[in-house]
């Protein structure tokens, strides 16, 4: 009974992840809600993901409370398999932490700077847009571009190698984008930096949502265009997949804010042998920490580091494990008139190889096709129950 019993606590687990891979995929809002999610700042439990993705922490963190529930129930005595399933369970924060912790350093790293738009400026320009002021707009979308493209000449004299902007900083009319564009090939020539540029040109009858990458020469060398949550903004959905591009600094890539909560989409990323990966955001206060600790899973279940420059939200700089190199709360950290958010950081640079890009989803259609046998097994059982109930009452 007691085994019988053990073996049981397996059902909780099955089904748990099973449901959270199936409200998970295909959802328009992503892995937004997943459960794995919970454990975003336990970095030795975050470390499964390189090998199953969101949906093995699912499993385990599931296994744990049904495990509990089982011991609860038997009066707190442990039996022989009871115990051989908490010693699997705690295998995974144990080689989780040894993984952290034998982490070899990153072969190079690259300076990297980022800065975002103050609190609400962007809300405030776009509201300005919708009123029907077409010249005023214009006239602070001239001078936003103007002081983004001193920042980042600030920046680069400073020593920056890479400068990020926030989601929607480049924000304007078509021509003005293009101006916008234009005048950071100039600057990335002069400074000889790269730029990652993320714009919104509004105008037409669909608004663009789109991040680039300038090098040295003034060439765009990487353009992708947001995919993620576009049908509620009402801008043009990408078609993603990921492009890179090699650098000096590594192979780099780039998406954008709900883009990174598509962790089945990023894993092209894992599978490309990405170093770093950006990630311009833009959010608002009630989802700050948890989208921001969305992003570092991609990090750890690809083994590339994440660098998220984000506006009404989390900045956030991880290595390869998910762990935390800088992260910055634009609420908390003000910023100057003109920007918040701003940092130079050392960001490492090498990919770490993983499973899950390779397997993806696996371990989540396992769950699911673990329930329907479930399902199955439950119903037999019932059957021959009724089978033997019948035969009793006849005789």
């Amino acid at each position: 009974m007691e085994e019988g019993g053990a073996a049981l606590t397996l059902v909780f687990p099955v089904a748990a992840t099973a449901v959270d891979f199936f409200t998970s995929s295909g959802s328009p809002f992503g892995s937004f809600g997943a459960g794995a999610y919970a454990q975003r700042d336990a970095a030795p439990i975050m470390q499964l993901a390189a090998l199953s993705g969101l949906w093995g922490i699912t499993f385990v963190i599931s296994w744990f409370a049904s495990l509990s529930n089982h011991i609860w129930e038997h009066g707190f005595r442990l039996s022989r398999p009871a115990l051989l399933v908490a010693c699997v369970i705690a295998l995974v924060p144990g080689l989780g932490a040894a993984r952290v912790w034998l982490a070899p350093e990153a072969a190079q790293t690259a300076q990297i700077a980022g800065f975002s738009l103050p609190e609400g400026k962007l809300s405030a320009m776009l509201a300005q847009l919708q009123s029907g002021d077409q010249v005023g707009f214009r006239q602070a979308v001239d001078s936003l571009h103007a002081q983004e493209l001193a920042q980042i000449r600030t920046l680069a004299q400073r020593g920056a190698q890479i400068v990020v902007l926030q989601e929607g900083a480049g924000l304007g009319y078509t021509d003005q984008v293009a101006q916008l564009l234009t005048d950071a090939a100039a600057v990335a020539k002069a400074e000889q930096i790269y730029i990652v540029l993320p714009t919104i040109a509004v105008g037409e009858p669909q608004t663009a949502n789109v991040v680039r990458i300038i090098d040295p020469s003034g060439a765009v060398v990487l353009e992708h265009v947001k995919y993620g949550g576009t049908q509620f903004e009402g801008s043009v959905t990408g078609d993603g997949i990921l492009r890179t591009v090699d650098t000096p600094y590594g192979r780099l890539s780039a998406v954008i804010c709900w883009d990174a909560d598509f962790p089945d989409i990023i894993r092209q990323a894992g599978q490309q042998g990405v170093d770093v990966l950006f990630v311009p955001a833009n959010d608002w206060p009630a989802v700050k920490d948890i989208h921001a600790g969305m992003a570092a899973f991609r990090a750890v279940e690809n083994g590339l580091a994440i660098y998220r420059q984000a506006g009404q939200g989390v900045s956030l700089v991880t290595d390869s494990y998910g762990r935390t190199v800088k992260r910055i709360d634009l609420f908390a950290e003000g910023g100057t008139a003109d920007f918040a958010a701003t940092q130079s950081t050392a960001t490492p640079i090498g990919s770490v190889q993983t499973l899950y890009p390779q397997i993806g989803d696996l371990v989540g259609y396992l769950m699911q096709i673990g329930t329907l046998g479930l399902l199955g097994g439950l119903g037999v059982m019932r059957a021959r129950r009724l089978s033997k109930r019948d035969v009793a009452l006849a005789s």
